[in-house]
């Protein structure tokens, strides 16, 4: 009576262990209304398979288990909760797998032991603890696993699938494993083999991805590092224009005694110096966000330099619904990229005239950012982004899409009859 009443709990646990494993793997929230749930379908399975054992006997329904409990919840778990196939599949798989570690352990102290009970006992036991290990520290990794594209998921799923077809093939359906043939025995050696050559070749892949990202980050601290400097100088011309402005009375007092003693040319001379002076210092007010407003005003002086007409309309108020640095880093990308395209160009061959019309607004928690300019040499596109062969070059584009996508918005980059145009929502 004892063993029948553990053989029972150990099924019930089992079956439950599963079920919440295969969701909780896939990113299902571990909360009271999917728990409830997955109890439901706990119940339904669990009385398909008291159905199944009633009617057609114990052995039949162990025969017929993966009918009875795995491709009804990966039904459940492709149409309920709208996960892949792919995934579905391998989170169900890979549940069944960690099944292995009470059923070793059982066996063990069955080898210890000879008792029934303490085989049931064991399994119960390593279930219960399995399953709170697992849910406290691995589904948190594979929910973002479980997320890869197809490929990498075919190699994260080889495992535990040729596990699973391998040990119903070999112990459920047959008993090949324990007819001592070679074959079957070096079986799982083969594929552990296939299965980390396959993981060397996804973490190489990934390793490299790393490395890019971590060369980029350096290039996006010297660009911020560029930047900074820009900003500090903007403020000192800001500071020297404040100190020319208080000094204004007295430069006055120079120039109405120059002209008093009829020195003419002197004050003429004194007018032009401050009028430098004053040149190097004019900072435009575009809008109340001063990181932008420096920004925008410093590719106003490089544009004016190379002859480039700039057409702006900005909008935008004192806080910006992102952090400015992340803006200003945008901005300055993009504007140099656009100035860059121009210093490319030959007017005098393409008839056509140098010039990038810039437009920011903010509406709401958004903001709308709009460049264009002419461009002679279309670029390449490679899934919607531009490249560039050229050693250095397109670093400005990563930057400008990796700040995007950190601040959750959307970038759109085409070219129209020699007009490039950038759209970013952020």
């Amino acid at each position: 009576m004892l063993i029948q009443i553990l053989s029972l709990i150990h099924n019930v646990t089992t079956i439950v262990f599963g079920i919440f494993l295969s969701a909780f793997f896939l990113g299902v929230k571990q909360n009271s209304r999917n728990s409830l749930i997955l109890l439901g379908v706990s119940a339904f399975e669990g009385f398909l398979y008291i159905a199944s054992a009633f009617l057609f006997g114990e052995d039949i329904t162990r025969w017929c288990y993966a009918l009875i409990i795995h491709f009804p919840l990966i039904a459940f778990l492709l149409l309920y909760y709208k996960y892949s196939f792919v995934s579905c599949c391998i989170s169900v798989f890979s549940a069944y797998l960690c099944c292995q570690l009470s059923n070793w352990v059982g066996l063990l102290m069955l080898a210890i032991t000879n008792a029934q009970w303490c085989y049931y006992i064991s399994r119960i036991l390593i279930t219960v603890i399995t399953f709170f290990l697992l849910c406290r520290f691995v589904c948190h990794t594979t929910e973002t696993i479980f997320t890869r594209n197809t490929k990498e998921l075919y190699i994260i799923g080889f495992l535990p699938t040729v596990y699973y077809i391998s040990d119903y093939t070999f112990t459920k359906l047959s008993n090949l494993l324990y007819s001592s043939n070679k074959l079957i025995v070096e079986f799982m050696g083969f594929v552990l083999c296939i299965s980390y050559f396959a993981f060397l070749i996804l973490y190489f892949h990934e390793y490299e991805k790393k490395q890019e990202i971590r060369q980029y980050n350096e290039l996006m601290k010297m660009q911020l590092s560029s930047i900074e400097r820009e900003i500090k100088q903007v403020k000192q011309n800001k500071q020297t224009l404040t100190i020319l402005r208080h000094d204004m009375r007295h430069h006055l007092d120079i120039i109405l005694t120059q002209l008093q003693m009829n020195n003419r040319d002197k004050a003429i001379s004194y007018i032009k110096e401050i009028s430098n002076t004053y040149d190097d210092t004019v900072i435009t007010t575009y809008c109340q966000n001063e990181m932008v407003n420096s920004v925008v005003s410093i590719y106003q002086t490089r544009f004016a330099e190379n002859g480039i007409m700039f057409h702006c309309d900005i909008a935008v108020n004192k806080s910006l619904p992102c952090p400015d640095t992340a803006i200003c880093t945008i901005l300055s990308n993009a504007l140099e990229n656009s100035m860059h395209a121009l210093e490319q160009m030959d007017t005098e061959e393409i008839n056509a005239e140098k010039w990038v019309r810039f437009t920011i607004s903010q509406k709401g928690n958004h903001l709308l950012l709009h460049i264009e300019n002419p461009v002679y040499k279309i670029p390449k596109f490679v899934d919607g982004i531009p490249t560039s062969d050229k050693k250095g070059h397109g670093i400005g584009v990563k930057s400008i899409v990796y700040y995007v996508e950190q601040l959750n918005g959307q970038c759109h980059f085409s070219v129209s009859n020699h007009l490039f145009v950038l759209r970013i929502i952020i």
